[in-house]
């Protein structure tokens, strides 16, 4: 009997190099916080519950993949740190706003795949 398709038969690190980028969000920094009686707040899996502060910690890209077997997929990629080359005003304004990832790798893979990279880069629209 032939082995059962699983989510690790695929490489979800080959999702090609180049993006269509849909929207920006800032990813806050996460808490633990305290109830009235002092005790940690636990969330519904046992584990204790983190709570978004004002502090943006990074950037969460949505984009549209654009080449490959994951074509005109959509997944959102984290990047930490505060560079930001672009915001949502600046995306509505273009036709297309194209992008790459450096040391770009899946960090949940389930239903959505999420990814995280080190860095973004705007890729510049080519001369017709």
């Amino acid at each position: 009997m032939a082995k059962m398709l699983s989510m690790r038969d695929f490489d979800y690190s080959k999702i090609g190099n180049i993006f269509e980028l849909d929207e920006v969000t800032p990813k806050m920094a996460t808490e633990e916080r305290l109830d009235d009686s002092g005790n940690k707040i636990m969330g519904n899996d046992g584990t204790p519950r983190k709570f978004n502060t004002d502090e943006i910690v990074g950037y969460k890209y949505s984009v549209t993949i654009l080449e490959g077997e994951h074509r005109k997929k959509s997944t959102q990629i984290t990047v930490s740190g505060l560079d930001c080359p672009i915001n949502n005003a600046e995306i509505m304004k273009r036709d297309s706003v194209k992008c790459r990832f450096t040391g770009l790798e899946p960090s949940m893979v389930g239903n959505p795949i999420y990814y995280k990279a080190e860095k973004i880069e705007l890729v510049a629209p080519q001369a017709k």
